[in-house]
């Protein structure tokens, strides 16, 4: 993910809840593959590493977001 990274912190979609491990958007359980501390969910640092904060700290997403789901009705597209 890092080389697609621009010079703002971005989400990653990985969460967790307090005492819980951390998961991926969709609910698969994240795998310890780097270490993750602090926060409730995760971002792509300043320094090309992974980061952890509150989940209300205002940053861009590297993806969607997860409940945010477009749907197309005729010529128009509106969130649900």
């Amino acid at each position: 993910m890092v080389p697609y990274k621009c010079r703002f912190d971005h989400w990653i979609g990985l969460r967790r809840d307090p005492g819980q491990p951390w998961k991926w958007a969709n609910g698969t359980e994240y795998n310890n593959w780097f270490l993750i501390r602090g926060g409730d969910c995760a971002y792509l640092n300043d320094e090309k590493g992974v980061s952890s904060s509150r989940c209300s700290t205002e940053r861009r997403w590297i993806c969607s977001k997860p409940e945010v789901h477009m749907i197309r009705t005729g010529l128009h597209e509106k969130g649900t």
